[in-house]
């Protein structure tokens, strides 16, 4: 019996990296979009990738995330090849599409944010998204695909580029520099790039199409998060808390209510293990 053909792209990212195991798992055959084979911004280059291997599912998580990627002008770039991506998926016998959302779709609020809340995208990497979402959406309403759209929220895991927090905190405590939290007492929802990884996978393989909340549902401040790391390494007087929030909401946190009642997913990993994990202490 052949296997499901699954098409992942960003597969060497910091969350795409960690789906590639529970997509084998789950029994699909996987194909990695990588830069080295396909150029994701050439329509030819993507035509002949997927003609070659007509895959009946797409897990799109490729973006730009370092940098200047709020406003980088690449965003309005991924945009365009992502819906030209979309049509040749749909052209090769493409069925199912899940796609990375973010958070910052939203209009933020001190309660936790359910999937028809209101959007308030202000950057261009959000605005970005939002506008994929409801082009990608309106494109697999017209052509029959079945489509998914995974917000995510706050992440933590192995490997995260420099300038990151979880990686400034590793790298500092490591050094014995002092690390300074200045916004000690925001409250984020943070969720580990094993769990994101894995409940995309299972979002994947349900038929659920729409906006779901990829996130915990449960808040941590920014102080203890910094903390949690620091205890692992006994170097608890390194870290620096100050309440320095501005205008910054003081809580981002995630209904969680269609993730789990209706992906189904509930596997999340205890957060000083995953911490244990990613410093391998």
């Amino acid at each position: 019996m052949n296997m499901k053909r699954v098409i992942i792209t960003g597969s060497t990212g910091l969350i795409g990296k960690e789906a590639i195991e529970p997509l084998n798992k789950a029994g699909f055959e996987v194909f990695e979009l990588r830069h080295n084979e396909c150029d994701i911004f050439d329509p030819s280059s993507l035509k002949s990738f997927f003609e070659k291997i007509k895959p009946q599912y797409l897990l799109h998580f490729a973006w730009i995330t370092g940098g200047d990627y709020l406003v980088n002008p690449l965003n309005e770039k991924l945009v365009d090849s992502s819906m030209e991506m979309l049509k040749i998926f749909r052209e090769f016998g493409g069925k199912r599409a899940v796609f990375a959302g973010t958070c910052f779709e939203y209009k933020f609020k001190n309660e936790p944010l359910k999937e028809d809340d209101e959007l308030n995208p202000t950057t261009l990497y959000a605005i970005s998204k939002d506008k994929l979402r409801r082009l990608a959406g309106e494109f697999c309403d017209r052509n029959g695909i079945s489509f998914g759209w995974g917000r995510i929220f706050y992440v933590f895991g192995r490997g995260e580029k420099q300038g990151r927090l979880t990686s400034t905190i590793i790298n500092n405590l490591c050094e014995n520099k002092p690390v300074t939290i200045s916004c000690g007492s925001l409250l984020r929802d943070y969720m580990y790039t094993k769990d994101i990884a894995n409940a995309f996978v299972k979002f994947l393989c349900t038929e659920i199409t729409g906006c779901v909340n990829i996130a915990t549902g449960k808040p941590i401040s920014l102080s203890d998060f910094a903390m949690t790391f620091a205890r692992l390494y006994g170097k608890e007087e390194f870290i620096i808390v100050k309440n320095d929030i501005g205008m910054q909401p003081s809580l981002i946190v995630a209904d969680v209510t269609r993730l789990k009642e209706e992906v189904g997913f509930g596997g999340y990993t205890n957060f000083s293990a995953a911490v244990k994990e990613i410093t391998r202490i």
